[in-house]
């Protein structure tokens, strides 16, 4: 069986994957139980893939830098450098360059003067040490640019004039886009849009969702957008998935070529996490298995990986607020929350003489 943990947000412990493992591995000794974490792509999501290719036995090296935030102030940052077998991999975490943490209240109020210039900032500084691929972890961030300031950054130019030189510089890297959404740039689920789930006020977020669109329509200009092979369409680099991410930094990464997926999805086959769920039960653990974690993220991907290869998944969580029904379409079998005063990994060595119980004499 396979234990996968969702370390998204910081809301469970590093060894959490483990003592799961070893509460389930109490009560059915029989079984071989595999323990993992997983994340979404957010807050952390650099620090969680060295943390998990260490344990893999892979080379890691962090690489301190200073950076602007999104108001200017320099703040500290690291690059995670992972040696793969096909090569160097670098990591990594915007939220540590344009977390909304870094921001004052006010100024998330209204972040149109906030830049996503520190993350060019990281992004050079990842390309400086000599790697040939880097996966950028993208979620909420305070800045709201479209990018911009990310772009002007590596050379674009005030008006963006020099993209095309800036994306054909960036040619010979392979860049990864991890999401903790699929929104995209523009409209009723964009970037701007989900500004209000924070308390924006509808005024601001029309008014930044109007910057927005002449951004991306200066962008098509500039690049004008390929058409699709079989629509003849023209694919509108706003209205892909992933470009709405931390306020269009995904936006910007994609116009510089990058490949996108959320982080969930990406993690399944960066760790290895895929090749272990065929033939396997899969528990999933989370900290809230609520209506957000049925719909994205880690629970979400990695029971939908689960289900294409027919392999039985269930959920333990510390709060559980949704029924069978809203998991059923995962392929979720059960969900379970502690009783009394039970951790994880007792949950785990419950629910185990249930799911595993040892083979009879």
């Amino acid at each position: 069986m396979t234990v996968v943990v969702d370390r998204s947000g910081g809301r469970l412990a590093p060894g959490t994957a483990e003592d799961v493992a070893g509460g389930w591995a109490a009560s059915a000794p029989h079984a071989d139980v595999g323990a993992h974490a997983s994340h979404d792509g957010g807050a952390g999501f650099a620090t969680l893939v060295a943390e998990r290719a260490a344990v893999t036995g892979l080379s890691v090296s962090s690489h301190p830098v200073l950076v602007p935030d999104p108001t200017g102030r320099e703040v500290p940052a690291d690059v995670a450098v992972v040696e793969r077998p096909d090569g160097a991999t670098a990591y990594l975490d915007t939220a540590q360059v344009a977390g909304r943490h870094l921001v004052d209240e006010e100024a998330l109020a209204d972040p149109a003067a906030l830049s996503s210039e520190g993350v060019g900032v990281l992004l050079r500084c990842a390309r400086d040490l000599g790697v040939g691929r880097v996966v950028v972890g993208v979620g909420d961030l305070a800045c709201h640019d479209g990018g911009v300031g990310l772009l002007r950054h590596l050379g674009a130019g005030e008006d963006l004039r020099s993209l095309a030189t800036v994306r054909e510089g960036w040619s010979g890297t392979r860049l990864v886009l991890a999401t903790t959404t699929e929104a995209s740039l523009l409209g009723f689920h964009g970037a701007s849009a989900s500004l209000g789930e924070h308390g924006v006020p509808a005024e601001v977020t029309q008014r930044l969702e109007t910057g927005l669109g002449e951004l991306s329509d200066r962008v098509n200009a500039l690049l004008p957008p390929q058409r699709d092979l079989l629509t003849g369409l023209p694919r509108r680099p706003e209205r892909a998935a992933g470009a709405g991410a931390g306020g269009g930094v995904g936006y910007a990464l994609q116009l510089l070529g990058a490949r996108t997926d959320t982080g969930a999805r990406l993690l399944l086959d960066e760790l290895g996490i895929r090749d272990r769920l065929a033939g396997a039960l899969v528990v999933l653990v989370t900290d809230a298995y609520d209506y957000t974690t049925v719909h994205e993220g880690v629970v979400a991907d990695t029971a939908r990986a689960a289900l294409e290869v027919a392999a039985p998944t269930v959920v333990l969580a510390r709060e559980v607020s949704v029924g069978r029904r809203e998991g059923m379409s995962l392929g979720v079998s059960g969900s379970y929350a502690p009783r009394g005063q039970e951790d994880l990994a007792a949950l785990a060595a419950r629910v185990a003489r249930t799911w595993t119980p040892g083979v009879q004499a």
